[in-house]
């Protein structure tokens, strides 16, 4: 278990995914978790827009097994991971690829508990219709917010910006400084405090669970919305609001 501030965002997350395991008695089955990385092919489909992530190659999409489940996470670290629950729980979670695997187990164990259904990344026509829903989103739970979106996203910063007062940041050196459709990409590494100090509302990929940079964000007392299938299992055991309306099921249809 990662060691640390008792309250910090992975030291409540543990809590709650073993607490979880237990009532599900996953321990004593010994469940083999398998993960590994989609192709973008199999992770998105064939989308309208060629400028996602997962189709520029610099993230993929780690996927785990539970059961008759699916949950998945974002990383930039590829490798395969085969093991017990026992040994998932046990990751120290020291770098981005075992938190990958700790939290695509998560999203799958909480598909199977019953905590959330909608673990799986939307395909084909999805990221479009996804966006076209977002304004209505912000607009009918915050009114008229000053948005900071953490982690760009094209389709979901396009919609936004053209509704409401938008701030994007970005890790990727590729993205930073960029006028991308009219929204500039700001560095995500500098003036992180001051940018959450002049928003409402915190729009932020679920990939910051896995980068382990989700602590000052959750912690900074603004409303927080995930969006995305990587941070669904830990949106669903600690109350957070997720935004991904498209997102697919994570329970395999041969199994139910």
């Amino acid at each position: 278990m990662m060691a640390g501030n008792t309250d910090s965002f992975f030291c409540r997350l543990q809590k709650e995914f073993a607490m979880l395991v237990d009532e599900c008695q996953l321990r004593q089955a010994g469940v083999k978790v398998t993960a590994k990385p989609l192709s973008p092919a199999d992770a998105i489909g064939s989308t309208r827009r060629k400028d996602y992530v997962l189709l520029t190659g610099k993230e993929r999409l780690l996927q785990a097994e539970v059961l008759d489940c699916r949950g998945q996470a974002f990383t930039g670290s590829l490798g395969d991971f085969a093991g017990t629950m026992e040994e998932v729980l046990a990751l120290p979670l020291t770098d981005d690829f075992q938190r990958a695997v700790y939290t695509a187990t998560l999203n799958a164990v909480a598909c199977h508990a019953g905590k959330v259904k909608n673990t799986i990344h939307c395909r084909n026509e999805g990221p479009e219709l996804c966006a076209r829903q977002a304004v209505d989103f912000f607009q009918k739970k915050y009114g008229e917010p000053r948005i900071l979106m953490v982690g760009y996203q094209p389709a979901l910063a396009e919609a936004l910006h053209q509704a409401f007062p938008l701030i994007v940041l970005d890790l990727d050196p590729a993205n930073i400084g960029q006028n991308k459709n009219g929204v500039i990409i700001k560095d995500g590494s500098v003036g992180l405090v001051e940018y959450i100090k002049a928003c409402d509302v915190i729009f932020v990929t679920g990939s910051t669970i896995c980068n382990d940079t989700i602590d000052i964000l959750g912690q900074s007392g603004k409303q927080l919305v995930f969006f995305g299938t990587t941070g669904s299992g830990a949106a669903a055991l600690l109350g957070i609001t997720r935004f991904c309306p498209e997102s697919e099921t994570g329970r395999n249809p041969l199994k139910i």
